[in-house]
């Protein structure tokens, strides 16, 4: 998925896709779409779902980032 955060949050409101598509105004199959990546929210339709679901629209939107791992040295170390 593209957006995690997005996902998680929608999750957390207890909405299903077309529940928050809909109150966006978007079409379902577009919203869907726009999920997985292979098209981009408008910047009103980004407004209006942080909005709805009452995050901060930087962080619903950012882009997925591994956690930073941690140094096979830094584990010898500790572990000795």
């Amino acid at each position: 998925m593209r957006f995690p955060n997005l996902l998680w949050a929608i999750e957390d409101a207890r909405l299903r896709h077309y529940e928050l598509a809909a109150r966006v105004g978007m079409e379902t199959s577009r919203f869907s779409r726009c999920l997985r990546g292979r098209f981009d929210f408008t910047r009103d339709q980004r407004a209006k779902i942080a909005n709805l679901l009452g995050f901060p629209e930087a962080w619903l939107f950012a882009s997925p980032m591994p956690p930073t791992r941690i140094e096979a040295a830094k584990l010898v170390h500790t572990n000795a």
